[in-house]
C-alpha cells in the first residue's frame, strides 16, 4: 500500500462521521439563512452579494476551524488508541505512508464540507440577488480551504504525537482557544496581553506596529486580512489597529502576508507532529 491507499480507505471511514455531517450541514444552513436574509441598504445587487460574502467571512473565521478540527482530531490518536494503528504498518506501510495518508483524506473531508457550505450560500445568493460576483466567491472558497487546512494540519498534528482520545479531544479544543477565541474576546485578547508586557514588564513606550504584529501570527485573523485580497476596493474589512483614520499599515503587516501566515502554520506543524510520530513508541 502507499499513502493514497491510506487516504482512499481513510476518506471512506471519515466521510460517514455523524458529528462531522451535522456540523456542516448546520454551517451549510446558517450560511444559506444569511444569503438570503442579506439586503444591503442602498447598494447594487453585486455590491449586496459582495458585502454577503464579507459577512459569511466573519462567520466562517469563528466556525471553519471546528469543522477542520472535528474532521481531524481523531486521524491518528484513534488509530493508536485502537490498535489499529499497528494494522496499518504490518501492510506494509511506513509511518510517512500512514501520516501522508491520514492528512490527505481529512484535507479531502474537511473540503468537502467547507464547499458544501459555499455551494449553499451562493446558490441561495444567486437565487436571492441575481447576480454572482464570481472572482469573490471563488476567491473565498479557494482562501476558506487554505484556512481550513491549516486546522487540520494542527489536528492532525496533534493527533500524531498524542497516543489517547481524550489528550486529542483536549489539545484540539485547546488550539481552537488559543488561535482563534483569544482573538475575539475583548479585554483579554493577544494584543492586550501583548501590550500589558511590553509596557509594564519592560517599560517600553507603546508600539502599536508590534502588538499587531503579535496579533497577525494567528490563522485567524490571517483569514480575515486574506479575505481582502479577493475584496474589490473600497469593501475591504479593517482587521488590524492603525494609529490614525488615514494612517497605512506597514509592509509586514500587509494582506498578502496573511499567505505566508496560513504556510508556516500548515508547515511547522506537520513537521513537528510528523517527527514525534516517527520517533513514538507504538507498542
Amino acid at each position: 500500500m502507499s499513502a493514497f491507499d491510506v487516504a482512499r480507505k481513510d476518506f471512506k471511514g471519515a466521510r460517514r462521521s455523524r458529528a462531522l455531517w451535522a456540523v456542516a450541514t448546520l454551517l451549510g444552513l446558517l450560511t444559506a439563512l444569511i444569503a438570503f436574509g442579506s439586503q444591503g441598504y442602498q447598494l447594487s445587487p453585486t455590491e449586496t452579494v459582495v458585502q454577503l460574502f464579507s459577512t459569511i467571512g466573519l462567520l466562517l473565521a469563528m466556525l471553519l476551524p471546528i469543522v477542520a478540527l472535528v474532521a481531524s482530531y481523531m486521524a491518528i490518536a484513534g488509530e493508536r488508541e485502537s490498535g489499529g494503528v499497528k494494522f496499518l504498518l504490518g501492510l506494509p506501510n511506513t509511518r510517512r505512508d500512514v501520516f501522508l495518508g491520514k492528512l490527505l483524506s481529512r484535507l479531502a473531508v474537511a473540503a468537502a464540507g467547507v464547499t458544501f457550505m459555499f455551494v449553499t450560500a451562493t446558490a441561495v445568493a444567486v437565487a436571492r440577488h441575481g447576480v454572482l460576483p464570481a472572482g469573490v466567491a471563488v476567491g473565498m472558497l479557494a482562501i476558506s480551504l487554505v484556512y481550513a487546512a491549516v486546522f487540520v494540519a494542527i489536528a492532525v498534528a496533534l493527533s500524531s504525537a498524542l497516543a489517547e482520545r481524550s489528550r486529542a479531544i483536549a489539545a484540539a479544543v485547546g488550539s481552537y482557544f488559543l488561535l482563534v477565541v483569544l482573538y475575539v474576546v475583548p479585554g483579554i485578547g493577544v494584543s492586550t496581553v501583548a501590550q500589558w508586557v511590553h509596557t509594564t514588564i519592560f517599560g517600553a513606550e507603546p508600539n502599536l506596529d508590534l502588538y499587531n504584529a503579535v496579533t497577525y501570527t494567528s490563522p485567524f485573523i490571517a483569514y480575515r486580512k486574506a479575505i481582502n485580497l479577493v475584496m474589490p476596493a473600497g469593501m475591504e474589512q479593517r482587521v488590524l489597529q492603525r494609529t490614525g483614520e488615514n494612517s497605512e499599515l506597514p509592509a509586514y503587516l500587509g494582506d498578502e502576508v496573511s499567505l505566508l501566515v496560513f504556510a508556516v502554520w500548515i508547515v511547522v506543524p506537520l513537521a513537528i507532529g510528523y517527527l514525534r510520530f516517527e520517533g513514538a513508541d507504538l507498542e
